[in-house]
């Protein structure tokens, strides 16, 4: 017996299931619509406080730029024997607030995803040394040193991302340094991997302190939290997190091996490829370059413009003193300089505002950007507007005669 069902689907029935799949569809589109608004909220917030951390670390940098510079000076120019100690504990807690400050923001840009990636040639052998030196301030502080021991193999050439590199590695040598008990800290490179065309090294750190308990392996990878030491020092607790957000955006990851009252071995594996081109030393400014050259400082900060003016008459450069941006726009069009050092934050008008005022009747006097703007992120805009270069503060003083040789030439950003 066949049994013959009729299902009749009446005018009610299709305008229900129509109804409840078009409720379906909206709410699916309102979350679709949400979830994408939520997104450019979150977007427009991040950029919020990048660009209020940016503000803030201008205001902050620049008494440090100074406090740091004086400081230095101070010690450079023979000071009593009574003076010496204080003005070391002056000079280190000024670079310690400047490290805190780019520590905090570059933990910021990765968190925010906006650390651009970067890919360049370096010289393997002239990274590591400059790591050591880098580091040889504190390892004379806490009298040890530092063993250094790369494998034969490993080509010395090689395109990656030397900052973040060099970042890593003086966080990492730092931290064994303070927790090293006086004892000799060794950076080893291993060859794990090389072809013809690439390599893969094992970067390790390696102190005989007093370890490290498993219970706290995690925690030292967290923001601001530091282990009991001795050798007390100027720290922040975030040199290993740092770390550890550099090596994600590489790829990679930080492995911790550690012996209570043996030591501990901090290490990680990168990816390069080999250069053939053989990388030049950097050299000390030639400053006979621009020894005569005329200079306008504009700034509206009385005690940076003394620093730089006191700087830039060390080489026998005359500078002149400019207090803003309006009257600066006067002065180039009155007299006659051959750079512009111009700061871009000051009161009425800007540095950005001043240089395109300049550019409207001056297309070719150099005006260098001072400035505590992250670079990577404002130097196209900067150019765009007509400067010549920009030097990030607090800088070194070849530095500020190194950007003076280059914007004289070409476009640069320090």
């Amino acid at each position: 017996m066949i049994l013959s069902i009729n299902i009749s689907i009446t005018p009610l029935l299709l305008s229900l299931f129509f109804g409840v799949f078009g409720i379906l569809l909206i709410f699916i589109v309102y979350l679709l619509i949400k979830n994408k608004k939520e997104k450019h909220n979150n977007a427009l917030k991040i950029d919020e406080i990048l660009a209020y951390n940016t503000t803030l670390s201008h205001e902050l940098r620049t008494p440090l730029h100074a406090v740091t510079s004086i400081s230095k000076s101070l010690l450079d120019n023979a000071p009593e024997a009574s003076q010496i100690e204080d003005l070391q504990i002056l000079e280190r807690a000024s670079n310690y607030l400047v490290k805190l400050i780019n520590d905090s923001l570059l933990l910021k840009k990765i968190d925010a995803k906006k650390l651009s990636p970067h890919q360049e040639a370096f010289d393997l052998d002239g990274l590591v040394y400059q790591v050591s030196k880098t580091v040889e301030k504190q390892i004379a502080t806490k009298g040890t040193e530092i063993e250094i021991n790369i494998d034969l193999e490993i080509p010395n050439h090689l395109n990656g991302d030397p900052v973040k590199l060099t970042q890593i590695l003086i966080n990492l040598l730092n931290n064994a340094v303070k927790f090293g008990e006086k004892k000799p800290v060794l950076l080893k490179l291993e060859a794990i991997n090389i072809t013809d065309k690439s390599c893969e090294i094992s970067f390790k750190v390696l102190d005989q302190g007093k370890g490290i308990p498993k219970g706290d392996q995690g925690k030292i990878l967290k923001h601001f939290h530091q282990l009991e030491s001795k050798n007390k020092s100027f720290g922040s607790g975030l040199g290993l997190p740092i770390v550890v957000a550099l090596l994600k955006t590489l790829n990679s990851q930080l492995i911790i091996k550690s012996k209570i009252n043996k030591g501990s071995e901090f290490s990680f594996s990168l990816g390069f490829k080999i250069n053939s081109e053989v990388i030049k030393p950097p050299q000390k400014t030639n400053t006979t370059l621009i020894k005569n050259l005329s200079i306008l400082v504009v700034d509206d900060n009385l005690i940076n413009q003394v620093l730089t003016i006191k700087t830039l008459e060390k080489i026998g450069i005359k500078a002149m003193p400019c207090p803003s941006g309006s009257e600066a726009i006067q002065l180039v069009a009155s007299k006659s300089f051959d750079l512009v050092l111009m700061d871009l934050y000051m009161p009425v008008m800007t540095g950005e505002e001043a240089t395109k005022e300049i550019r409207k009747t001056n297309t070719s006097i150099p005006i260098v950007a001072l400035t505590a703007l992250e670079k990577d992120n404002h130097w196209k805009e900067l150019a765009q507007i007509g400067f010549s270069a920009m030097l990030h503060k607090p800088y070194e003083e070849d530095e500020l005669y190194q950007v003076m040789v280059l914007a004289q030439t070409s476009g640069k950003a320090l």
